[in-house]
């Protein structure tokens, strides 16, 4: 079955984008991201001593629209991606229309698929609707062609990876609810808990006080890039200090040790995450079990 045919995606678009929900949603969303662009174009340009005519000024002012316009759409993304989905079959066990779902000529594959897509759809929609504020950088100049198509690249994962988390947790959970809070706990904890670890176990380590150790650059690299601000602002501050877009060099105790960019390791582990999530959401599809009546005891001796 095409994915335009599947009528699980027909209905959940339908339902999802008509309406006025959507729309307010859309303009509330580009209206505050205007407001947020504006004041940094006039922060940026108030800092030069002689404002926008200063020759410098137009490369500062593009990176300040730039980075803010893509850090509020991550932003967004990390929030509205897993909620989108936290509904998408808890609903249908709340409704009592869960079984119906499953006994169809449908296949647990073009269930969650359809789900999935529906739900990214929206996402989508703001992602695309963002991209012309963020255009607006190349007129001042600052940004190079490669930080836009890395930026909307590490976007769109992060969009796909995180609504397959709210999914699975929307198949774990019998509420939509308790599946919301599951997947905003799981994004919480990784925003907060990675950067918090690193922390803790470069301490522990010694590492801020010296060179890298070999091991360190490795595991810790790989740790870090599984955080989305992390990669994409490592990858951005290296492209604007001329590094390769793919590879870069590390100084460490035993030399400089070449490493793969960050957004290419949190794309791969972003990809593997979607596989996972996508594979348990398939398998938890069955049928719900409900408790049987107990039978009613009698009273009378």
């Amino acid at each position: 079955m095409r994915l335009s045919s599947n009528p699980v995606l027909t209905r959940e678009l339908r339902g999802r984008i008509r309406g006025k929900r959507a729309m307010v949603m859309l303009v509330a969303y580009l209206a505050i991201t205007a407001l947020v662009t504006l004041l940094v174009y006039a922060a940026s340009a108030s800092a030069f001593e002689r404002g926008i005519n200063d020759p410098e000024a137009g490369r500062g002012i593009g990176k300040g629209i730039f980075l803010t316009v893509m850090v509020a759409t991550l932003v967004q993304v990390c929030v509205i991606s897993p909620a989108l989905t936290a509904g998408a079959i808890s609903g249908e066990k709340e409704r009592q229309t869960y079984d119906l779902l499953l006994i169809s000529l449908l296949s647990p594959w073009q269930i969650v698929v359809g789900k999935l897509v529906a739900a990214l759809g929206f996402a989508l929609l703001l992602i695309i609707a963002a991209l012309p504020l963020a255009g607006l950088a190349f007129l001042f100049g600052g940004v190079s062609g490669a930080e836009l198509i890395i930026g909307v690249i590490g976007i769109l994962v992060t969009a796909v990876s995180y609504a397959t988390v709210g999914l699975l947790a929307s198949a774990l959970m019998r509420s939509t609810l308790s599946a919301t809070v599951l997947a905003q706990g799981i994004v919480i904890a990784l925003l907060l808990g990675v950067p918090f670890l690193y922390v803790v176990i470069s301490t522990l380590t010694d590492a801020f006080n010296g060179p890298f150790d070999r091991w360190y650059v490795y595991v810790m690299g790989l740790f870090l890039s599984i955080h989305p601000f992390i990669a994409l602002g490592i990858t951005a501050a290296s492209l604007a200090g001329g590094e390769n877009p793919f590879f870069f060099d590390i100084p460490t105790r035993t030399g400089q040790v070449v490493v793969p960019s960050p957004w290419m390791v949190y794309v791969a582990l972003s990809l593997l995450v979607t596989l996972v999530c996508l594979l348990l959401c398939i398998r938890l599809l069955r049928p719900v079990e409900y408790a049987a009546p107990r039978p009613k005891t009698s009273s009378r001796p």
